[in-house]
């Protein structure tokens, strides 16, 4: 492989997660609902944080979690800053229990994705509810946080060959 070649090959290892969570903001975005609306819309990125997070750290580094939540508020029409603010609290949440993950089975992991998506889901309810001033409802966010618990151990398994098979083998 030529110098360019092995350049080119390097950046893309690195911004692969990246890159993951950019594809996962824009699946987030699409205005194509699971079941006619049916099945609400997993939290892809959150899932990609999560387990880079874990098992690549140096891959998703929080500047580009921050691009990831700051292209999410602008996609979705949040209010900027507050996907930002979740996944980077997220990140650094499981970023300090990295160590109890790591070498754990994965339906472990699973249930520390399921605390984690819990978790985040209740600083988007609160924030959400003080800027409307008053409680929201919190039955379609639990929704969406068990579809996207639900889809974690595909992603894990998929995200987990990329990490073992291109990421550190090559």
């Amino acid at each position: 492989m030529g110098y360019r070649a092995e350049n080119l090959f390097r950046l893309l290892k690195a911004a692969a997660p990246t890159l993951l969570g950019v594809l996962g903001v824009f699946l987030l975005a699409a205005p194509v609902r699971l079941f006619e609306g049916v099945a609400p819309t997993p939290i892809i990125p959150l899932v990609i944080v999560f387990f880079w997070s874990v098992y690549g750290p140096d891959y998703l580094p929080p500047l580009s979690v921050f691009f990831i939540g700051l292209l999410q508020d602008l996609l979705t029409g949040g209010p900027l800053g507050l996907w930002p603010a979740v996944y980077l609290v997220t990140q650094f949440i499981v970023m300090s229990q990295r160590a109890y993950f790591l070498g754990r089975e994965q339906k472990v992991v699973w249930i520390g994705f399921a605390f984690a998506a819990l978790g985040a889901g209740l600083i988007l309810w609160l924030v959400m509810s003080l800027m409307s001033g008053e409680l929201l409802p919190l039955r379609f966010l639990m929704l969406q946080l068990a579809a996207t618990a639900a889809i974690y151990p595909l992603f894990g398994a998929v995200f987990g060959e990329l990490h073992r098979r291109v990421l550190v083998e090559v």
